[in-house]
């Protein structure tokens, strides 16, 4: 595809895979897809007016609404009402490294106003990974061992190998256990600073494995050139994953092939702004429809199997660690920043991630088998209660639920954030994609389109007190005449309840009442369309490899690469 003067499409120019022109690949690890530029901007997907404002009240009334007081149930026991079975646990978390490698926007709440297309995006806009690698091992070299090769990791946290696949070392820490990374964000718990850990072991593996490097036509001839190829090796692995794993598991169906268009161009209708220079980060992605994956997040986790022995004997529930809690020992939750990597915490990656080989016989608890891998939260307009009160903002004074509280209610910092980025409503970008809005009665309800089972108590419980919450909402800020949310509802809270209604593509599966599998078709697009954008305007990507890149078979063991096999191939 030719170049266009003053357009962000421009013909790719891949170096070819460990070629040594080293100032195009280590400028490429520190500015990853925008040459020269540290990170990227913001900017509206869609030129559309702002979703009209609520006051704080209202603003706060709709995030108490999307917060569920439930404690999670014994590992033991499935949670049909509240968990999702399509998508394992460590995809939430997985969720949260991606953004963390492509935005970041430091704009504080208390700003009277923001102009979102001035807004700095703090990570390069692009999937490569500068989260880890940092700006590089010649800028940053205390990232890395005294070779130049291989990141640093930290102290070890299993003394033995409780599973095939598990942690085994932390990440690397100061004294007082404060993260060394190449974005701090990812110490923000201490499951996905283990992911983190995962990526740096895949390089470091790749880096010193010669066979590798020659199985995938890279150039070691030197120490930099050999740097270069562990590098694209592991961004077009981990790249395919969002992709072809990720991607495919939290969208609708069939919206990843027609995004993508195996074989053509991508199909980027809304994400292409043909004023833009560089690839940029859209308003409604990241203050919004990538939001989503706050709702997958469960009230707590069990790790592996010598955390659950040492749990037994209590309450059931106690088998799994708290997401967060203000009990300020660092064995009793799973809070980060800083936080050193408790003894025996080291994940076995089998209660997260399906494709990944667990303990032999498998593990059970009071004589009975556990539910692995964990399975994630819906994708609902629901939040598990921890994130009512996030650890930055505990108070003794304020206690969670209370209004003094409300600033460190995740779900009223999100709806905050999208009315201070002037988003705008769901209904209206709906409109703008040519799908017909969800009507005020199904937005305010509860539940899929999907009946519950005539005789199930639980799910119809449920169903009852979620949908008596909203209407209380509905009743205040929706249905009076000149409402502000009469027919115009926050983008994201719109993304959340058109997933709940929509994501029951396997009725068959428990639960399907309460929705929720996967994104409904406009957080599908929207979601599709950035990350398959970034890439697509990224000329080091995957996608643009003149050899038609796969995924090795060292890793992937001959089958399809997800993110069980891709971290299996890392810890092994």
């Amino acid at each position: 595809m030719p170049r266009r003067e003053g357009s962000i499409m421009a013909e790719p120019t891949t170096p070819r895979p460990g070629s040594s022109a080293h100032a195009a690949t280590i400028r490429g690890l520190a500015a990853g897809a925008t040459p020269g530029l540290p990170f990227g901007r913001f900017g509206p997907m869609f030129d559309l007016p702002p979703c009209p404002s609520l006051p704080e009240p209202g603003l706060a009334a709709l995030a108490q609404a999307m917060v569920k007081q439930d404690p999670g149930a014994p590992i033991t026991e499935r949670e049909p009402v509240d968990e999702n079975a399509a998508i394992p646990a460590g995809y939430t978390y997985f969720g949260q490294f991606v953004d963390h490698d492509i935005t970041f926007d430091p704009t504080p709440l208390g700003a009277a106003q923001v102009d979102p297309e001035a807004l700095a995006d703090f990570r390069s806009p692009a999937l490569d990974l500068d989260s880890v690698y940092g700006r590089g091992p010649a800028d940053q070299p205390y990232l890395y061992e005294r070779d130049g090769l291989r990141l640093r990791l930290g102290a070890q946290v299993n003394a033995e190998a409780l599973a095939p696949v598990n942690t085994r070392l932390d990440i690397l820490r100061l004294p007082d256990g404060t993260a060394i990374l190449g974005d701090k964000r990812n110490d923000e718990n201490k499951i996905v600073s283990q992911i983190h850990g995962a990526f740096i072991a895949f390089h470091n593996k790749v880096v010193t494995d010669d066979a590798l490097l020659d199985a995938f036509g890279a150039d070691r001839s030197t120490p930099e050139a050999r740097f270069a190829a562990a590098a694209t090796i592991l961004r077009w692995h981990y790249q395919w994953v969002v992709v072809h794993d990720f991607l495919q598991r939290i969208c609708s169906p069939g919206m990843v092939a027609e995004v993508l268009n195996p074989g053509g161009t991508p199909r980027l209708q809304h994400y292409l702004q043909q004023e833009a220079k560089y690839p940029y980060m859209p308003l409604e992605f990241s203050g919004a429809a990538y939001r989503f994956g706050h709702s997958m997040v469960r009230p707590s986790y069990s790790l592996n199997k010598v955390v659950l022995a040492r749990k037994e004997g209590g309450d059931p529930a106690k088998e799994r660690i708290p997401t967060f809690s203000r009990d300020p020992r660092g064995t009793e939750n799973l809070n980060g920043f800083p936080g050193t990597l408790p003894a025996f915490w080291g994940i076995d990656w089998s209660f997260f991630l399906d494709d990944v080989e667990g303990v032999a016989g498998g593990v059970r608890v009071g004589g009975k088998p556990a539910v692995l891998p964990q399975p994630s939260y819906r994708i609902d307009a629901l939040l598990a209660e921890p994130l009512q009160d996030l650890p930055e903002f505990f108070n003794a004074a304020t206690p969670p639920g209370s209004p003094a509280s409300i600033l460190g209610n995740l779900a009223f910092r999100n709806l905050k954030r999208g009315q201070l980025l002037r988003l705008p409503s769901g209904q209206a970008v709906a409109q703008a994609l040519g799908i017909a809005p969800l009507p005020d009665d199904i937005l305010w309800g509860a539940g899929s389109f999907v009946p519950p089972p005539a005789g199930d108590a639980e799910i119809r419980d449920a169903l009852a007190s979620t949908a008596k919450a909203r209407r209380a909402v509905r009743r205040d800020w929706v249905d009076p005449p000149g409402a502000p949310l009469r027919s115009h509802a926050p983008l994201w809270y719109y993304v959340l309840r058109e997933a709940e209604y929509y994501g029951a593509s396997e009725p068959q599966r428990d639960g399907a009442a309460m929705g929720g599998q996967h994104l409904g078709p406009v957080g599908s697009r929207i979601v599709a369309e950035t990350l398959i954008g970034l890439l697509w305007l990224d000329p080091t990507s995957f996608l643009h490899s003149r050899r038609g890149f796969r995924p090795l078979d060292a890793v992937t063991g001959g089958k399809p690469l997800t993110l069980g096999r891709m971290i299996g191939f890392a810890l092994r």
